[in-house]
């Protein structure tokens, strides 16, 4: 089934990160490959990976691709943000900042696709003839 439309702001939401991983991995930014070494190609894995499997979650309304995805993209986003935050540099600490939010903006997501997984189930199973 495909999503509504009102899921589609998620679904390229989620496809721009996945994009944005394949760029920090293609040419990832010199001050962060400086601090952190190789593990900036697995903060992109986490990118890439979870993007995508949100994306194919929130376009096929599906919560188990939301599910798997925004706690990697949560992951990936805090990472980043205690990298440049590192960096003591104002401009990187100040996107650093920014991804901060967004990575506990990803978490709550996922704690909320959580509490809805747990109501479908148990609505499911009253629906069965099961008690609450």
């Amino acid at each position: 089934m495909v999503a509504r439309p009102r899921r589609w702001s998620r679904v390229f939401g989620y496809v721009a990160v996945a994009a944005a991983g394949i760029g920090a991995a293609i040419v990832p930014d010199p001050r962060v490959v400086e601090v952190t070494g190789q593990w900036v190609y697995l903060w992109a894995g986490f990118l890439i990976a979870g993007g995508i499997s949100a994306a194919v979650g929130s376009l096929t309304d599906r919560w188990l691709g939301e599910a798997l995805g925004c706690p990697l993209l949560a992951t990936s986003l805090a990472a980043y943000a205690v990298v440049l935050a590192a960096t003591r540099q104002p401009p990187l600490v100040i996107g650093g900042l920014f991804l901060a939010g967004m990575a506990l903006l990803m978490w709550a997501r996922s704690r909320d696709i959580e509490l809805l997984r747990r109501e479908a189930t148990r609505a499911a199973h009253i629906r069965n003839g099961g008690s609450r």
